[in-house]
């Protein structure tokens, strides 16, 4: 497979040194390597100048992607990772995401949506016809990003009315597709004198290919105000979803029916199908930021409340023939607020030469997040049992973390030269307890992150650099209410610390002409107390930092637009993760009758594929002609092998994937025909990191997750 990746590349590289590029408009000459990215702290950079491996899906790349929801969107890029299991979505970018952990932070326009006891994100709330811009760091300096980007950071930009020409602009889609899925979409915008404003809108329901019964409800809005050297923005979102959590399956279930979203179980010699959990979630962000920068000044800061509220209901029991059993199906009401507070002010510096200058910020970041959570028993009609009373006690609980961080940053440019340093002053705390009663209190103060990152611009358009960084992933409050709860010596609350990040990249970025344009980075990542899942005998007990492992490869990134009629973008990403050292429990062989201890050292990272790739092709059959336009976009990714376990006694085979999108524009309306998996491609990730055997898989959280397989859909849209 790497063989015929090489001679992609080459054939790429040479088709467009070969081709005479053809003339065309400004917007065609326009390329990735000219997209403005703008930093958590409000720097902003064309992508070719930043001294950090960034992949950026634009507005044309979002519209001509064969991709149905903005998470299989993003883990197409290559690095990126969706180890989605059920119908959570979690992004491991370059492998390092651990068990039951959010990955990369994501913030929408601002605003985090990233949330919860385990911090998962309600990525597939935002529409993919909502947004306008994606950003991917995949090592961002904790000194502009803030705490927990070390495992990188997605930032979402959404259609709003800052560049509108016009006082009233909308639009309204609709599509429909397989597994009765019907989409909805709606939006209006516009800007007049100093004001602006935009209003988006989205309702989807389906049944989902593994029947999780998807509901999702989803609006954004913003008003802006500019006045001389800046803009004040308030934003608001509103994500409501409903959705069943598909379980893990035996081989004999995936046989029988891959798309089932539970599985059959005997009691007493019936027969009976067990449902999986269903999750009823909202979430509400509200704020205010502020931009300012005049003359030497710069200003950045903003204000965000969010509010999550999830009832995750248990329904394992429900059928069960022996009606009290049901009883013991859980319900957990979770309430989750969260206030994000930053500002960052600076100064530009003019050291008297052309292109001589330096930029000075000094910033502070203050993170508040309160978790609740209170259990019942909705299907319980009787006294609780006293295991039920016990379980309770463990599950009520009150959770506070804090961050707060102090950073400063410094840009100095000595006309070729670049040099980026920034460093963070880190405080976070965390205080749990419950009705048993039980208590954790975890403090983590005076941590540092720092960067350093000096470049040289070698050649016109062309960017070279080394970048740094150090930086800490601090646990989700999950963690600590597990072992807190579990109180298991193998895994006690009190010693669980952060994982760090120690990142190097060497990097070079050439914008050549329209028809090529080309990044190569290569990276090298030690994490230090990497944490995975804790296990006396074969029991879970919680989370325990387990040892050393470095995370490394090479990413390349072409694009271009060689012919009038024809553009092209490829990725390669390959991702070479080992434990250095440590150890965690799992089963020597799959057929091992216990678990014992293993010893980790020179193992492959479990669930991290050994490369990944996206390949795509936009051709452009004819355009702006009295018939309209017509755009066919063709794209290839997959990934490599990779290990189900620790113990790497279980591969999981290579999967390539085809999606294609026709699109066809006639005065104001779109009509778009996609099919995403079009050879029905039958692929499964798996769930089972100590490496038992599938033959002695039961059902349940563990096991095997179908994914999705081949969709078509249809939809339409009018612009007005």
């Amino acid at each position: 497979m790497k063989k015929i990746i090489y001679q992609m590349i080459q054939a790429v590289l040479a088709a467009v040194i070969l081709i005479n590029p053809c003339p065309a408009t400004a917007q065609d000459d326009f390329t990735v390597l000219d997209t403005i990215v703008v930093t958590d702290s409000g720097t902003k950079q064309k992508l070719l100048q930043t001294n950090s491996a960034i992949t950026v899906l634009t507005e044309k790349d979002i519209k001509n992607s064969g991709q149905t929801r903005t998470s299989e969107l993003i883990s197409s890029i290559p690095g990126v990772v969706n180890q989605k299991s059920g119908s959570k979505t979690y992004f491991s970018i370059r492998g390092t995401r651990g068990t039951f952990t959010d990955g990369a932070v994501i913030y929408v326009d601002g605003r985090p949506i990233n949330t919860g006891m385990y911090g998962y994100s309600k990525i597939d709330t935002i529409p993919l016809d909502n947004i306008e811009k994606i950003e991917v760091i995949k090592s961002p300096p904790a000194s502009e990003y803030g705490a927990d980007s070390a495992r990188g950071a997605i930032l979402i930009t959404t259609k709003s009315g800052l560049s509108a020409d016009e006082p009233f602009k909308g639009y309204a889609s609709a599509e429909t597709g397989s597994w009765n899925t019907h989409k909805l979409t709606a939006g209006i915008f516009g800007g007049k004198n100093d004001i602006d404003y935009s209003l988006n809108a989205y309702g989807m329901e389906s049944d989902g290919y593994r029947q999780t019964d998807d509901e999702t409800r989803s609006a954004d809005a913003q008003a802006g105000y500019r006045f001389d050297g800046g803009r004040v923005n308030l934003i608001l979102g509103v994500n409501d979803s409903k959705v069943s959590h598909a379980v893990g399956l035996t081989p004999a279930d995936v046989q029988k029916d891959r798309r089932a979203n539970g599985y059959w179980a005997v009691s007493g010699g019936t027969a009976y199908y067990v449902l999986p959990t269903r999750s009823d979630q909202e979430m509400v962000n509200a704020g205010i930021k502020l931009d300012y920068e005049k003359n030497e000044y710069l200003l950045n800061s903003a204000l965000i409340f969010t509010q999550d509220n999830e009832i995750a209901t248990e329904m394992k029991d429900f059928n069960h023939p022996a009606v009290n059993t049901r009883r013991d199906d859980e319900q957990d009401d979770r309430q989750d607020t969260r206030v994000d507070f930053k500002i960052t002010g600076g100064r530009h510096f003019d050291l008297g030469k052309e292109n001589y200058k330096d930029t000075l910020k000094l910033g502070l970041d203050y993170k508040n997040q309160d978790f609740d959570q209170v259990r019942d028993y909705p299907f319980n009609t009787l006294a609780l049992s006293a295991a039920m009373t016990t379980n309770k006690a463990m599950a009520d609980i009150k959770a506070k973390k804090e961050h707060m961080g102090l950073n400063l940053n410094n840009d100095l440019t000595l006309d070729r030269f670049g040099l980026e340093t920034g460093i963070r002053l880190n405080k976070v705390d965390y205080e749990l307890k419950n009705k048993v009663p039980s208590s954790v209190q975890a403090d983590f103060d005076g941590d540092i992150d720092f960067t350093l990152s000096p470049s040289y611009d070698i050649l016109e358009n062309a960017n070279l650099f080394i970048t740094y960084n150090e930086s800490g992933f601090y646990m989700p409050i999950g963690h600590y209410k597990l072992n807190m709860e579990k109180n298991d010596p193998a895994a006690q609350a009190k010693d669980l610390k952060p994982e760090q990040y120690q990142t190097w990249e060497l990097g070079f970025k050439h914008q050549v002409r329209k028809a090529l344009n080309y990044s190569i980075i290569g990276y090298l990542t030690e994490v230090e107390d990497k944490v995975t899942a804790a296990y006396t005998g074969t029991t879970f007990v919680g989370y325990r930092n387990a040892g050393t492992a470095t995370h490394k490869g090479i990413e390349v990134e072409v694009d271009g637009r060689p012919l009038e009629f024809l553009g092209y973008r490829f990725g390669f990403t390959t991702m070479d993760a080992e434990w250095n050292d440590g150890s965690a429990r799992g089963y020597a062989t799959p057929e091992a009758s216990s678990m014992t201890f293993l010893d980790l050292s020179g193992k492959k990272v479990s669930s991290v594929p050994e490369y990944e790739y996206s390949a795509g092709l936009d051709i452009y059959p004819f355009r702006d002609k009295p018939c309209g336009s017509l755009t066919v976009s063709l794209d290839v990714h997959g990934f490599g092998e990779q290990y189900e376990d620790n113990g790497n006694s279980l591969k999981v085979d290579p999967t390539h994937l085809m999606d294609l999108k026709l699109t066809w524009v006639y005065g104001r309306f779109e009509w778009t025909l996609t099919c995403a998996n079009i050879f029905d491609t039958q692929w499964e990730k798996y769930s089972n990191s100590t490496g038992l055997a599938h033959s002695r898989f039961t059902g349940g959280m563990g096991g095997i997750y179908p994914q999705d397989g081949r969709y078509l859909g249809a939809g339409v849209s009018f612009r007005f």
